[in-house]
């Protein structure tokens, strides 16, 4: 099969800068909100969406959105409302949720908002699901070590929401309803697909694989998501099902410009603020019960980007080498895109096409020349 290609913003508030953020313990944490402007704010998101709007236009096969909560590079706390913008200036890409942070939140809302966005949309809404970050769970005020059984319930609760008729009562440990009958459903039958994103944890790759969900790689270096791949396909087996490459997909960064030079100099800012991002009490980012030590130990070997929260460090270069950024002229992101194609084999390849304050033309330009010369010609191979 072709690889379905997804455009990704994480819709970052990019006028702050590392001077801002250095007297600060935590640049998550501790960041007063007295350094965002609305009025700044109002110009981003419209330009954002502005980027939505061409990548359906020129040909991406869709667009992903997800959230995150007190992150100055998110400014997205709710996936839904930037999935129902998209639903209006989008007319044909594919709308995927990476998603709804459902260990926190009502399953129930989420059941019936995702199934309205579906009948909006006309069917074109893939649902993902996450647990969330360690901070995430720290806000909501619940202990990281419910997170995994609050997402697992959750999840059950809102897949018989969408295939179960109401009403019907749910006897759950974190979410008990006395009566569950939501009205609206989903127009996808059985439900909208899921997808479920990770940034290295095999706990996840595995839950992923014994649930038939395609897993979404979140920018993890080759030679471990070649890794993680393997154990999804070992677990898929193992559960009865033949995987192939529409259960994976890969995040990269990347960034087409008419020259090789100006691409780099614009690539660069993809390490936007990157030294303040996981700065902070280690009880905050990686607090004791949410996450295994094997899932540490990956997540420590991988780089730090936008979507994560603990990573190591490595320069732009190394980072291009590795094919973890990806910038250039059309005829150099081809190539390189056709190598991380032969050695993934994935379904999805998911490009995270802008980051902190780079130029809004320069982002449009990128869409565009990768809608028109780079998709085409990784469809035709």
């Amino acid at each position: 099969m072709s690889a379905e290609v997804f455009w990704f913003s994480e819709q970052p508030y990019g006028h702050v800068t590392s001077q801002d953020l250095a007297p600060y313990e935590s640049g998550r944490m501790h960041f007063p909100n007295t350094n965002f402007d609305p009025e700044k704010a109002h110009v981003l998101y419209n330009n954002y969406h502005d980027q939505y709007a061409l990548a359906d236009e020129v040909g991406f096969d869709g667009i992903m959105s997800n959230e995150h909560h007190s992150a100055y590079w998110c400014m997205k706390p709710s996936v839904n409302i930037d999935a129902a913008v998209l639903t209006k200036v989008t007319k044909r890409a594919k709308i995927a949720m990476l998603g709804n942070v459902i260990a926190v939140s009502d399953p129930v809302k989420m059941a019936e908002e995702v199934a309205m966005l579906d009948c909006i949309s006309g069917g074109r809404i893939i649902s993902g699901f996450v647990r969330g970050t360690a901070v995430e769970t720290l806000h909501a005020g619940i202990s990281p070590t419910e997170n995994r059984d609050r997402f697992e319930e959750a999840h059950d609760l809102i897949v018989k929401c969408w295939t179960d008729p109401g009403p019907f009562r749910w006897e759950g440990r974190y979410f008990p309803h006395r009566m569950v009958n939501p009205w609206v459903v989903p127009m996808q039958k059985p439900h909208p697909p899921v997808w479920f994103p990770g940034t290295g944890s095999p706990e996840s790759v595995i839950w992923a694989a014994k649930h038939q969900y395609p897993y979404m790689n979140l920018g993890s270096l080759l030679d471990l998501t070649k890794q993680l791949k393997d154990i999804y396909f070992e677990t898929a087996r193992e559960v009865g099902f033949e995987p192939g490459p529409q259960h994976f997909g890969y995040l990269m960064r990347c960034l087409v410009a008419d020259t090789d030079e100006e691409a780099q100099e614009i690539g660069r800012t993809f390490l936007w603020t990157e030294d303040h991002r996981n700065r902070g009490p280690v009880e905050f980012n990686d607090p004791p019960g949410y996450q295994s030590r094997e899932a540490l130990r990956i997540k420590m070997s991988r780089p730090v980007i936008g979507t994560g929260t603990v990573g190591r460090r490595m320069s732009y270069e190394d980072l291009q080498e590795a094919h973890n950024i990806i910038v250039g002229s059309p005829e150099t992101v081809i190539k390189k895109l056709r190598y991380v194609r032969e050695t993934l084999d994935p379904g999805y390849i998911l490009i995270y096409g802008n980051e902190g304050n780079m130029p809004h033309e320069a982002v449009m330009r990128s869409i565009e020349l990768l809608g028109t010369k780079v998709i085409p010609a990784l469809k035709e191979d």
